[in-house]
C-alpha cells in the first residue's frame, strides 16, 4: 500500500466504526463518506457514481460480470489468454474462447468473423486491456466497437487490473459495459475491487441476502478498504503518464541487459504493444521451477506466471495459446517493475539471471 492509503486507511478505520447501512446517526455518518468515495472513485473513472459497485476484487468483480451477464441470458466469451478470474466462469457456463496470434494479439478480422458468426447468442464478451502475464497490451475501445457494432445484443466486458498505474483508465471504461479493477495492483489494500457496470439490468448477483450495492454484491461494506483503495486510485491515474515514461526506461534496460547475458531468452509478445510494468520470458533448456528457486535464493522475487497459479507445474495456458511449445513453455517468466525499483537492482537481477541460467545450462 502506499503511504497515503495507508494514512486513510487507519483514519477512516478508527473514526467512521459504524455500519454504513445503519439506521442510527453513526451509520448515517459512514454512509455519507461512503457515497464521497464512491463520487470520487467516479470522477477519476468519468463514469456515473451509480455505476461504481465495490467488490471484494477483481476476481469477484469478473465473476459477476460473466456469470451474472450469463444468469440473466445468453453466451459467454473470452479470449484465450485472460486472467484465470474470467476464463474459469466462461468454461464453466460452456462459453467461447477466441484465440491469439504468436504475438498474444487477437486478430480483428478473425474477431470480427467470429463476432457475426454468434452474434445472436452472445451474452457478454470478455477481453482485457493488459495481460497479466505477458503484459501485451489490447485495443479494447476497437474491440469494445467491434462487440457493439457485431454482436448488439452482447455486453463487453474488460478486465482492467494491470492497467491502472500505467493507462488511462478513463479511456478503457468509456467504451465499455462493465469494468473490473484491483485496489492491490494500484497500490491499496488486498481484497478490495471495483466493477464498473452501466446496465445492471442485464447483469445478476451471484450473492444474496443483502441490499448492498444495489443488491448486486451484498455484504457489509469494508469502508476503511474502500477509502485507502480510492486514495490510491486518484494517485495512480494522475501519475500514470509518468510512471509509464519510467518503467519504459526501467524494462527496456532490464530486456537490453538480459539479452546481453541469455543471448538465447526470447521476450515474449515482443512484436506487440506491451505494458512497461512486465516483462516476460522463454529460457531454453531450463524451467521456470528451478530459476525462480535461484533466483530467490538470491534475493530476487520473480514469477513463472500468474500468482494465483504459483506451484502448478503444467506452462502456462497463456503461453500455450500463443502457440509457444511445451517444453519451451516451462520456461517462462515474468519480471514486474515499479516505481520503487531502481537502475542498479535492474543491473544486478540482469546479471544474477545470466548468472543462474548459464549455472543450470552447466
Amino acid at each position: 500500500m502506499t503511504p497515503a492509503a495507508l494514512a486513510e486507511y487507519l483514519k477512516v478505520a478508527e473514526q467512521f466504526f459504524a455500519n454504513p447501512q445503519g439506521s442510527h446517526r453513526y451509520s448515517r455518518i459512514a454512509m455519507r463518506q461512503l457515497d464521497d468515495y464512491r463520487e470520487r472513485v467516479a470522477a477519476v473513472l468519468a463514469c456515473g457514481a451509480g455505476e461504481v459497485f465495490f467488490t471484494s476484487g477483481a476476481t469477484e468483480s469478473n465473476n459477476i460480470a460473466i456469470q451474472g451477464s450469463a444468469r440473466a441470458g445468453g453466451l459467454v466469451a473470452a479470449s484465450a489468454v485472460e486472467h484465470k478470474a474470467v476464463l474459469a466462469p466462461v468454461l464453466a457456463r460452456g462459453g467461447l474462447v477466441i484465440s491469439v496470434d504468436v504475438d498474444g494479439q487477437i486478430d480483428q478480422d478473425r474477431l470480427r468473423r467470429f463476432l457475426k458468426e454468434h452474434a445472436g447468442q452472445l451474452g457478454v464478451v470478455s477481453i482485457m486491456a493488459v495481460n497479466n502475464e505477458t503484459g501485451v497490451t489490447f485495443p479494447v475501445p476497437v474491440f469494445a466497437g467491434m462487440v457493439h457494432k457485431h454482436a448488439p445484443r452482447a455486453l463487453f466486458h474488460c478486465d482492467a487490473v494491470q492497467a491502472a498505474t500505467v493507462l488511462d483508465l478513463a479511456e478503457f471504461v468509456a467504451p465499455c459495459d462493465m469494468v473490473s479493477l484491483s485496489a492491490h495492483k494500484f497500490g491499496g489494500p488486498k481484497g478490495t475491487g471495483i466493477l464498473i457496470a452501466k446496465d445492471t439490468s442485464k447483469v445478476r448477483p451471484l450473492s444474496l441476502g443483502g441490499s448492498q450495492e444495489k443488491d448486486l454484491r451484498p455484504g457489509t461494506h469494508d469502508l476503511a478498504s474502500i477509502a485507502a483503495m480510492t486514495v490510491a486510485l486518484e494517485a495512480a491515474q494522475l501519475n500514470h503518464a509518468g510512471v509509464n515514461s519510467e518503467l519504459s526506461v526501467l524494462r527496456d534496460r532490464f530486456e537490453a541487459l538480459v539479452g546481453q547475458e541469455v543471448p538465447e531468452a526470447t521476450f515474449t509478445g515482443a512484436n506487440s504493444p506491451r505494458s512497461p510494468a512486465i516483462s516476460h520470458m522463454l529460457l531454453p533448456g531450463v524451467t521456470s521451477e528451478e530459476m525462480l528457486f535461484m533466483l530467490d535464493e538470491a534475493g530476487i522475487a520473480a514469477s513463472g506466471g500468474a500468482a494465483c497459479a504459483s506451484g502448478a507445474l503444467d506452462p502456462s495456458h497463456v503461453v500455450v495459446a500463443m502457440g509457444v511449445e511445451h517444453q519451451l513453455a516451462k520456461g517462462a517468466l515474468r519480471f514486474s517493475f515499479a516505481r520503487s525499483n531502481t537502475p542498479d537492482e535492474i543491473d544486478l537481477t540482469a546479471k544474477a539471471l545470466g548468472e543462474i541460467y548459464r549455472r543450470l545450462q552447466r
